[in-house]
Parts: structure tokens; C-alpha cells; sequence
């Protein structure tokens, strides 16, 4: 049921974002949308790996969209429109609502229904596949990513020098 609202409040954000003007008010909502589907795989699946390095990638990207756009961005504030605000409360009142009704009529299980889906979810030997991400044989692939980017940041830190940057300073 958990997984119904966050699934809920992940499509509510996707609808959203064309009515944001701001860039750093979409970047904030690309990081609620990241931790609504981190948490959503999460609570899913067996191990929670998989949302954890979800969320680790999506910030490090938007860690630098939010650099960049804080630099070049003007210091304006955006001011939500009225009609906009209003439009935000009566979407959320109406879909938590409807979810709330649908959740409600779909989730009738007995005894059995539950414990036959707790049993195909711990069962299935097919979510093992994150087991072979060090396996012996991608163990060489695995350190070669390592060392590829940790020579990309040394090449990335040595070229963005103080004196010689393109942007402006913090």
C-alpha cells in the first residue's frame, strides 16, 4: 500500500514539473521524484542496493546542475502564481482522494493472498542478478569503471584550475 502512494506522489511530481519555471525549484523536484522511486524500489525488492545507488548517482548529477545553475542563473526570486498555487492544492486533495478510494476497494486480502505473495516475493531465485555485479568474472570490468573515474576527476580537478575557470566564483 506504501508503494501505491509513493508510486501516487511520483506521477503528482512528473505532472508538476512542466508548471515550475525556476530552475533549482526543478531541481528540487527531480530530487523528490529520485527518492519517491528510490523508496518505491526499496520497499520492493529484497535489497535495497539497487535505490541506494539510485540516489547516489541522480545526486551527484543534480549536485552539479545545481553548481551550474546557481552560477548562471540570476538572483531573482521566482514568485509562484496564484492560480498556480491553487491548481498545486486542488490536484493534491484530488489524486490523494482518488488513491485513497481505489487503494481501499483493491487491497482486500485474505490470509492465504498474503502469504502466497510473500512467498513468490522472497522466492524468486531471479533477483539474484545483482549477486554477479562481483562475480569473478566482471571483477576486472568492475575495477577498470573504478579506475576510469577516479582518473576522470583528476583530469576534470587539473583543468578547472582557480585562475583558468570558465565560471564565476562562488
Amino acid at each position: 500500500m506504501g508503494q501505491f502512494f509513493l508510486l501516487t506522489g511520483t506521477v503528482f511530481m512528473v505532472f508538476m514539473f512542466p508548471l515550475v519555471s525556476h530552475p533549482l525549484l526543478m531541481g528540487l523536484i527531480i530530487l523528490i521524484i529520485t527518492f519517491m522511486i528510490a523508496a518505491t524500489l526499496g520497499l520492493g525488492g529484497l535489497s535495497s542496493w539497487l535505490s541506494y545507488v539510485l540516489v547516489l548517482i541522480l545526486l551527484g548529477g543534480l549536485l552539479v546542475i545545481f553548481i551550474y545553475i546557481s552560477l548562471l542563473a540570476s538572483n531573482e526570486n521566482q514568485m509562484p502564481q496564484s492560480n498556480k498555487i491553487k491548481m498545486f492544492f486542488l490536484s493534491i486533495t484530488s489524486i490523494l482522494a482518488s488513491s485513497l478510494m481505489i487503494s481501499s476497494s483493491l487491497m482486500v486480502f485474505d490470509s492465504k493472498t498474503n502469504a502466497l505473495l510473500k512467498m513468490t516475493l522472497y522466492s524468486n531465485e531471479s533477483t539474484d542478478w545483482l549477486n554477479l555485479l562481483y562475480s569473478e568474472q566482471l571483477g576486472g570490468m568492475t575495477i577498470f569503471l573504478v579506475l576510469y573515474l577516479l582518473l576522470t576527476l583528476i583530469v576534470v580537478v587539473a583543468i578547472s584550475k582557480n585562475d583558468s575557470s570558465s565560471l564565476r566564483a562562488l
